[in-house]
């Protein structure tokens, strides 16, 4: 069998993992709940939960390394997740280091913005674009830069942060502490909560015409 990579996606809601061609291919995946209110320690022990069974599951695979990819604020070159407002309790969580001395494998930590536009420049709609923007919208909302065929980082990796830009000055507070920031007020756990407040049995709020 041709050389692999674990690739694992550590989202808000769900958790994914996968066994990866050097084309792109996707060999198997799997998936689940990310439950992160059971804390960092919980959450990292099924990400190595599932990679134990994709590699259970392919016993023939020869993996070469491992690529993961979490929300922001994370710091790629330290390979720690600083503390992402969709990750309760992630606070300078080393995630290179646990993974890499977990599996005895290189590892790469990315943000998740960046891991898409990096994966949309070379295989999907962005493929011969010198440059691309990249805007996610899930349970936050997070941007990737790919200029001149590269991740744009900027200072400890927290360049096209587009979700903590303040876009009003007045609504709810974001997980981040501010008010106004685009997350809280276009993300679909914001979506959801004004829904919530707009359908409530007596509310008073409406929804704009």
């Amino acid at each position: 069998m041709s050389t692999l990579a674990l690739a694992f996606d550590l989202g808000g809601t769900e958790l994914r993992g996968a066994l990866i061609g050097r084309g792109g291919e996707v060999v198997a995946r799997v998936s689940e709940p990310t439950m992160t209110e059971a804390g960092s320690e919980a959450v990292i022990g099924r990400i190595i939960a599932l990679a134990d069974k994709l590699l259970d599951d392919h016993p023939q695979a020869k993996v070469i390394g491992i690529g993961a990819c979490a929300p922001g604020p994370l710091d790629p070159k330290a390979g720690i997740v600083i503390g992402p407002p969709t990750l309760s309790g992630w606070h300078n969580v080393p995630m290179i280091d646990i993974l890499s001395r977990q599996f005895g494998l290189p590892v790469r930590l990315e943000n998740d913005a960046n891991a898409a536009a990096l994966g949309e420049w070379r295989f999907g709609a962005g493929r011969g674009a010198g440059s691309l923007v990249f805007v996610t919208v899930s349970t936050g909302i997070g941007g990737g830069v790919i200029a001149d065929g590269h991740i744009y980082h900027g200072r400890r990796g927290l360049a096209a942060e587009i979700g903590h830009m303040t876009i009003t000055g007045e609504g709810d507070r974001c997980f981040c502490g501010n008010v106004g920031c685009f997350e809280a007020v276009a993300s679909g756990t914001a979506l959801g909560r004004r829904a919530t407040r707009l359908t409530a049995p007596g509310a008073r709020e409406r929804c704009p015409k």
